[in-house]
């Protein structure tokens, strides 16, 4: 038979403590801030309702029964795990603490996140972070499974379930070796399509945010969609174009992570490819404040940040 008592609440237990604490229904008052009368009749409540008596009053102290002393020190454990549940929820509100899980492509993460949580994490020591970089497929199943707070990417498939929110279009160059005599900009910098004819192609897997933006575009020549060598990543990409095996079609913002001594690169005219990087979240989930704090430092870097050439901010 459940015999567990009806309508015992905090203030009951509350004043329970501070009388048993003070030894007197007055100084519990007191410390309380309430009347003695309101005090005395929540102790009263909670005898009835437990039908044991936890204090026996004298004229001049108020002492717990034995049955008050056994009951005291759990009352103080459940007090104190409230008070402690309820400063977890204020301090993960304030971004004291939490932890914000993102998901994006490599070059968003050197290039943007990187740079925008170390101002984000100097505000906000409390809260912790994890970054994974990997493929615009992967991103946005990752987020849609909320094994992930939010992604930075390209958008790869339409999702019904997700938002994509547009921060920066990021136009597509060619990555090249610097000592190819044949590769050299035009005017203004950029080179055609049809400079690069000769040269095999080194692309990526598929599931990529770039290769979907590639096969989706019927004016570029066929191998832009179809690859001679295909790499893992961009930072492989790099690898083969430095090796001599081809050159790789990449964003200004990808190309720049990658761009090292012996490697050039140079945007692509004619016609011009632009990617759109976006901030990929849950429709119908709410992030948590930690996740919207980051989003927020992604927003205030790239107001500010010096993007590379082949890069602008939009939204």
């Amino acid at each position: 038979m459940n015999r567990l008592p009806k309508h015992v609440t905090l203030k009951h237990l509350t004043a329970f403590v501070a009388v048993a604490q003070e030894s007197s229904f007055t100084h519990a008052a007191k410390r309380l801030f309430q009347t003695q009368s309101s005090v005395t009749g929540l102790v009263q409540q909670l005898e009835e309702a437990l039908a044991t008596q936890l204090f026996a009053r004298t004229s001049r102290r108020v002492l717990l029964t034995a049955a008050g002393e056994a009951f005291l020190p759990g009352v103080m454990r459940l007090l104190a795990d409230f008070d402690g549940v309820i400063e977890d929820v204020v301090r993960f509100g304030a971004l004291e603490r939490g932890r914000v899980g993102v998901a994006a492509a490599p070059s968003a993460i050197t290039q943007i996140i990187a740079p925008a949580s170390a101002a984000f994490c100097a505000r906000h020591p409390g809260v912790r972070l994890y970054l994974s970089d990997d493929n615009s497929g992967r991103i946005q199943r990752k987020v849609a499974a909320r094994e992930v707070d939010f992604g930075l990417t390209s958008r790869w498939a339409d999702a019904p379930g997700l938002h994509f929110d547009a921060v920066l279009e990021d136009r597509f160059g060619v990555l090249y070796r610097e000592d190819d005599p044949a590769l050299r900009p035009g005017r203004g910098g950029t080179m055609r399509w049809s400079d690069l004819a000769p040269r095999k192609l080194v692309g990526v897997v598929d599931e990529t945010g770039i290769m979907a933006l590639l096969r989706a575009r019927a004016d570029l020549p066929i191998e832009a969609a179809a690859p001679f060598y295909e790499a893992s990543s961009t930072t492989s990409q790099a690898a083969l174009v430095k090796a001599g095996l081809g050159v790789a079609l990449l964003p200004a913002l990808a190309a720049q992570r990658v761009l090292e001594p012996g490697l050039a690169y140079a945007l692509l005219a004619r016609p011009t490819v632009m990617r759109t990087v976006c901030i990929i979240r849950p429709k119908e989930y709410p992030l948590s404040p930690a996740a919207e704090g980051l989003i927020g430092a992604i927003r205030d870097y790239l107001r500010t940040a010096e993007l590379p050439a082949g890069c602008r901010r939009v939204g």
